[in-house]
């Protein structure tokens, strides 16, 4: 069996305050900041939370009897309606627009039980991406009525930003409106949108007047198309065109640096929200790795007595627990500054440690870790389906560096 060490990393949250972390709990629940004496302690709330969701999904969630389903399914199921009935879909999103309130802590401890537990929705396109870009934007009645709509689990919304030859950068917008008699006009494409298939909405990112621009329009405005497909991990996905698309000025949510703000928190929140549930898919994937290992027997010895495999284990612990300090941090740091850079760090290390430990398990499994049935392979999917969703290492990389650059022009 192997004990929890006590890992110590190191982040930096501006040029000026390299902070250092302590993880010393295996399930990221007490982090201490040894340089202000802080300690990441999930409130009362937050544990509810955790303990509600899981014990949610093992309930109602089978990924097994399920993994033929695509995310955009999961509007129309148990976990969905009863996560809405909760407060649970607004979990992050502002009380005076029917959320809860609770912040980026919550809302990392919710897509950590995701990872852990499979369980593939329209989450993180609608309820972070979306819902946190019009949580940023400036108040006005289509944005406040889309607010309430997404924290009541009432619709869905997902962000169309993405456009050909951007790669990761959902900031390159190239789309730009011409101006007509009655306000403007759209023609172009959007790639990879994600949950379309049940989206009520979209918020898609544009140019008017040369300005960056959030705009929003029902999934029946003339004009839009979606051709839909599925990706490897089972995302509903799809290629929004928008042939000729009038665009009135009530549909204009954010312009200029508004808008600009608004996608960075937007991008910020995502962020944190696939490393949380990076976090998740590597914790669920290792404890099941462990368990097999103590109950698998080879030549009469149980195979966690064998050296090799208890070096290999202590090597993904490790790596597990500083990735949980980052997420911790860079949540904490999201609570004080919604465009706060630190979540592009915990990405950049969790997409390799995401991998590397995913298929660690299923090479500790053997051969029954690459059958379907067993369906430890699910979690390597899901964390590579997220690190071509919002950018590899080096795309977060870089984006955690300008973040430092911005904080010190700042």
């Amino acid at each position: 069996m192997w004990r929890s060490p006590v890992i110590t990393c190191v982040g930096r949250r501006s040029p000026r305050a390299p902070m250092k972390f302590s993880a010393t709990s295996s399930r990221g629940t007490r982090l201490i900041c040894k340089e202000t004496g802080m300690q990441f302690v999930l409130t009362e709330e937050q544990q509810l939370v955790s303990d509600t969701v899981r014990k949610l999904l093992e309930k109602e969630w089978d990924p097994r009897r399920d993994q033929a389903l695509s995310s955009a399914h999961a509007v129309d199921g148990p976990v969905w309606r009863q996560l809405a009935e909760l407060g649970l879909l607004g979990v992050a999103l502002p009380e005076s627009h029917g959320g809860s309130g609770l912040g980026a802590v919550a809302l990392g401890v919710l897509c950590a039980e995701f990872g852990r537990q499979q369980w593939r929705a329209p989450f993180l396109a609608s309820a972070v991406l979306a819902g946190t870009a019009l949580e940023q934007a400036p108040q006005g009645e289509v944005r406040d009525h889309w607010l309430r709509q997404l924290a009541e689990g009432h619709g869905v919304l997902t962000l169309a930003a993405l456009e050909a030859d951007a790669g990761y950068d959902y900031r390159a917008i190239a789309l730009t409106a011409r101006a007509t008699s009655s306000g403007w006009r759209l023609d172009g494409t959007k790639h990879v949108v994600m949950d379309a298939a049940c989206a009520d909405a979209f918020l898609v990112t544009c140019r008017i007047d040369e300005a960056p621009a959030l705009v929003l329009l029902e999934k029946d405005h003339a004009g839009l198309e979606a051709a839909l497909f599925t990706a490897f991990d089972g995302t509903s996905l799809a290629t929004l065109t928008l042939t000729d698309v009038a665009l009135p000025e009530s549909a204009v949510i954010a312009r200029g640096p508004a808008a600009h703000n608004a996608l960075d928190a937007a991008l910020a929140h995502a962020a944190l929200a696939a490393a949380s549930e990076t976090l998740g898919a590597c914790e669920g994937a290792f404890e099941r790795t462990l368990d097999y290992l103590r109950l698998r027997e080879q030549f009469g010895t149980r195979l966690a007595t064998f050296q090799a495999l208890r070096h290999r284990a202590s090597d993904l612990h490790a790596d597990l627990e500083m990735l949980r300090s980052l997420v911790w941090g860079a949540a904490d740091g999201l609570m004080r500054d919604p465009r706060h850079g630190d979540a592009f760090a915990a990405l950049a290390l969790a997409v390799p440690v995401g991998d590397r430990v995913c298929r660690e398990a299923i090479q500790l499994h053997g051969g029954i870790g690459m059958t379907q049935e067993l369906g430890i392979g699910r979690y390597l999917l899901r964390v590579n389906a997220l690190s071509r969703l919002f950018g590899d290492a080096t795309h977060n990389g870089w984006r955690y560096l300008e973040s430092l650059e911005d904080e010190h022009h700042d």
